[in-house]
This record gives structure tokens, sequence and C-alpha cells, in this order.
């Protein structure tokens, strides 16, 4: 028995060393490419596993609560700080920023919806949700591609399509006043689509749209 101990002990060095050597020939000999994929491999499945750690937001309510939480509860790291005076981060759903943030909130919006962030200067972050529900059944590229066709502007300025929203405004310290609509009818409240600041592909005529509280 102690001599077959032993040569269970031998065959494992054995082994051991050979996947050193074979890993240290990947690296040595132009392997990078290799080292590289691998460890992206790791990294990609460390950022499921952290969207995954956050219950799904899908109605809403939750994705307003969910963007909340990514900044008075530290969750996302771009929705931290405060900007300059007098100026604001905006990130919408359709931008690079809007899509990372849905990920790593585990944001799962229903499909012709649309959400817009914005923090102000004083700290408050405000959060509005375009419903495709609430504005009969439109969806927000239905919407985008009208304004890109000419059908909401004029010779002057371009139109700023009147939409039915829900929104939040958090104050500097996180607590959350909600707009669902009068008396909280649930049929949402005054906004609008213009422009914005971050949408793809360009900033021209024909840039995408985004939602912000108001008529106007």
């Amino acid at each position: 028995m102690r001599k077959e101990k032993g040569q269970d002990i031998i065959e494992y060095a054995l082994m051991l060393a050979m996947v050193v050597g074979i890993g240290f020939g990947i690296y040595s000999y132009g392997g990078q490419g290799i080292v590289n994929s691998i460890s992206n491999v790791f990294n990609n499945a460390g950022s499921l596993l952290d969207s995954a750690s956050v219950p799904a937001a899908s109605s809403p309510e939750d994705i307003m609560k969910r963007l909340g939480d990514g900044r008075y509860q530290k969750l996302a790291d771009m929705l931290q700080g405060k900007p300059d005076y007098g100026t604001a981060t905006d990130i919408s759903w359709d931008s690079a920023a809007g899509r990372e943030l849905a990920r790593k909130l585990n944001i799962q919006m229903k499909d012709g919806d649309g959400w817009y962030a914005r923090i102000i200067s004083d700290g408050r972050l405000v959060v509005s949700y375009y419903s495709a529900d609430l504005n009969d059944g439109m969806t927000i590229s239905q919407r985008q591609s009208d304004y890109t066709s000419g059908q909401y502007k004029t010779p002057v300025y371009q139109y700023k399509t009147p939409v039915k929203i829900y929104e939040v405004i958090y104050t500097g310290v996180g607590a959350g006043t909600f707009y669902y609509g009068e008396n909280g009818d649930g049929k949402g409240v005054a906004g609008h689509i213009e422009p914005s600041p971050d949408s793809e592909p360009s900033h021209d005529d024909s840039s995408g749209m985004t939602i912000y509280p108001g008529a106007y």
C-alpha cells in the first residue's frame, strides 16, 4: 500500500509539472492572446455573477427604484458623484452607458419602452420612464423613427413630442417621490421626447430621442 501511495504522488507531481510546462510554453511563445482570452472569460463570468446577484427589475416601478438604488446604495459607479454647478449627467437607455448600467443593475425592460436618468448638480436624481402601454402601444423606437423621418420637425426648431410618462425625483439623500398620474391613477404624467445628449448614432438631426419630464 505504501508503494502504491508513493506511485500516486509521483504521478500527480509529473502531471502538475506537465500542466505548468504547457502553460509556460503558451505564455512564452506568442500565446499572450490565448492568455488574454482566458482572462476575459473569467472577467465576463464575474460580471454575469454580479448581475445575477441582483434580482431582475422589469416593471416600470421596479426599474425606476433600481436606478435610484444604483445611485444611493452605490450599486453603480457611473451614477455616483455630482456634476459641476449648472450642469447635469444624462444617461439614456439607448446609449452605451445606459446598456452597461442596465446590465450592471439587471434591468430587463419591456420591448418598446425606454428610460432616462439625469443626475443634477445638487445631488438629485430624476428618472423618466416611457411606457408603450401608456402611449397607445407606440414604442419608443417608433417615436425615434418618426422624428428621424421629419414628422416632428419644423423649419425653425425641432418639435418636442408630448407623451405620457412615469417619473420619480430622488432627493440628494435618496428619498424618492413617484409620479404615476393624477392621484396615482397609473395613467402617467406629462412628458416629452426630444434629441438626447448621449443617444446614438449621432448628435445631429438624425440622433436618438430621449425622455424628459413636463410637456415642454
